[in-house]
């Protein structure tokens, strides 16, 4: 097998992982931001490091659905597009279409209020929910775990969703006293 296909797919994953780890931790430190924050005035330290999470996971979920350039995109390490798509939309529950206007909204989010700063975009309150990403990231991550081709050394979680939950809680664990 292709050394490069296998790094591909073993990239893709570690993505997925990354998108996990930090759209999870976003939510278990927003969640509680009223009593990290309290008492540090206009400093906000939790605020900034959820914004650099929400960021994090925008960018990682991108690399493996946003554009087709990147390496780390889905369609580099899976042959069977169709098939993908079909389990993807089903397990998510949206059709193409619907799932292209979510698309839009996050590569939007990516390149206006992460990549580069457009005032106006932000203006408009443009974050988009996450729940469709960490569906759609849940959805490829197990997708990925079944079609494992052989050569592919994966050490990473192969519930995505359990380890979200479980990466939250450690967040949480270590932080609230």
């Amino acid at each position: 097998m292709d050394a490069s296909y296998v790094r591909s797919i073993e990239n893709t994953m570690m993505c997925l992982a990354t998108f996990s780890r930090s759209i999870n931790s976003f939510y278990a430190l927003s969640d509680n931001l009223q009593y990290l924050d309290y008492g540090t005035g206009n400093l906000v330290p939790y605020q900034n490091i959820c914004n650099a999470l929400i960021s994090d996971a925008a960018i990682n979920w991108c690399k493996v659905f946003g554009s087709n350039n990147e390496s780390t995109h889905w369609k580099y390490s899976i042959d069977d597009h169709e098939d993908f798509r079909s389990i993807l939309f089903g397990e998510i529950g949206l059709t193409n279409s619907e799932f292209t206007v979510y698309w839009k909204k996050m590569t939007d989010f990516r390149s206006n209020i992460i990549a580069h700063f457009n005032y106006d975009f932000f203006l408009e309150g443009s974050t988009p929910e996450f729940d469709t990403a960490i569906a759609a990231a849940c959805s490829a991550h197990k997708y990925f775990l079944e079609h494992l081709p052989a050569g592919v050394n994966y050490t990473g979680p192969t519930d995505l969703k359990v380890y979200g939950q479980d990466v939250g809680r450690a967040v949480l664990n270590k932080i609230i006293l």
